[in-house]
């Protein structure tokens, strides 16, 4: 195990001397191996901006020397259905012999989990054997809450008051339903500062709740392991939460609404682009749960989703027939099989290959 922001990884790779090198968004700038394994961290709704796609390309030339868009001997893109495939070679332009169906390889620890919410009691604050949990999980994509129009000044301009009032309704709510509210954000510095601060405030005005950030607890299994009902502005760790087959609300935008979308800049996040005809991977309302474009329907999604456990216990499955291929606790072993393949059928002869970057 190796930190890649190491000083000396590029020399500790060399040394190892890997076939394949397995990455989602985070290239090695070194070439580390002849082939590349190209994973998605999560299948959800928004789809990845044309630059980044671009970007992702460039690396994968880069380290195997082949264009992603032409069959590339040296890279298997992971799908996670057929559905997925045919959006990274309609949408993206991959060569389909690049693009291998594999599934989700997280699906295989939801459904046999390392260990029970009882071993998991010491490290969370809340009380999450005698009280509901009901998580909160607000990702940094749209730089507010509900995903929607907003305009996109400084913080200190932009109208916060809506979603301050909202996130204070829901910890509310729980309370009302006698249930910890378990507030689960990304990296902490992917939020405005301001914004990150107003979240803690309104937070400390309930017993019942905990905040976590993904850079300071980074296992957030357990948190899904731990919780009872879900709520979530599209980020694509409730797709995993339907494994769980319990109940999750979705915040989404009105059906042709303006989204800004978050970049991340060397001067923190900033908004992006916005337009009527946001291009979307998987539309908002197709999900596995409860649908919300307001705070008003959303909170009454949350009394259902915490008063009827298996509310969404079937749409959760026909979201996961129709988007993850075969959840079946094989998929990690497909996995290695596939990596398996590259590095022997496509033969270990290309081991010593001009080493491109």
């Amino acid at each position: 195990m190796v930190e890649r922001t190491a000083p000396d990884i590029a020399a500790v790779v060399a040394a190892f001397r890997p076939d394949i090198v397995v990455c989602d968004n985070h290239f090695p700038e070194f070439a580390a191996a002849p082939r590349v394994c190209l994973m998605w961290h999560g299948l959800g709704w928004k789809s990845c901006p044309d630059h980044d796609v671009a970007v992702r390309f460039k690396h994968v030339r880069r380290l195997t020397g082949v264009d992603p868009r032409v069959e590339n001997p040296r890279l298997i893109a992971q799908c996670y259905h057929e559905r997925d495939r045919a959006w990274r070679i309609d949408d993206w332009g991959m060569a389909p012999e690049n693009c291998e169906v594999v599934g989700s390889c997280f699906s295989d620890l939801l459904l046999a989990p390392p260990y029970t919410r009882e071993d998991l009691i010491r490290f969370y604050h809340v009380d999450i054997t005698a009280r509901p949990t009901l998580l909160v999980n607000l990702t940094w994509h749209y730089g507010r809450i509900f995903p929607g129009s907003w305009k996109p000044t400084r913080f200190r301009r932009s109208p916060m008051d809506e979603d301050l009032t909202f996130f204070r309704s829901v910890l509310a709510r729980a309370a009302d339903h006698r249930a910890n509210a378990l507030v689960c954000l990304h990296d902490s510095w992917r939020y405005e500062a301001p914004f990150r601060a107003a979240l803690y405030r309104e937070a400390g005005r309930f017993r019942h709740v905990e905040m976590k950030h993904k850079d300071e607890h980074p296992d957030n299994l357990a948190d899904l392991l731990v919780s009872d009902a879900m709520v979530s502005n599209l980020s694509s760790f409730v797709t995993f939460f339907y494994h769980l087959g319990r109940s999750s609300v979705h915040l989404c935008p009105s059906p042709g609404r303006k989204v800004h979308f978050m970049r991340q800049t060397s001067r923190g996040p900033r908004a992006g682009s916005a337009g009527s005809g946001t291009k979307w991977m998987n539309p908002p309302e197709d999900n596995g749960g409860l649908t919300a474009f307001d705070a008003e329907s959303a909170l009454a999604a949350i009394d259902e989703a915490l008063t009827k456990p298996d509310c969404c216990r079937e749409r959760a499955r026909d979201w996961l027939d129709r988007h993850i291929h075969a959840p079946d606790g094989r998929t990690a072993r497909r996995m290695a099989d596939a990596l398996e393949r590259q590095t022997i059928e496509r033969g270990r002869s290309q081991r010593n290959w001009p080493r491109a970057g």
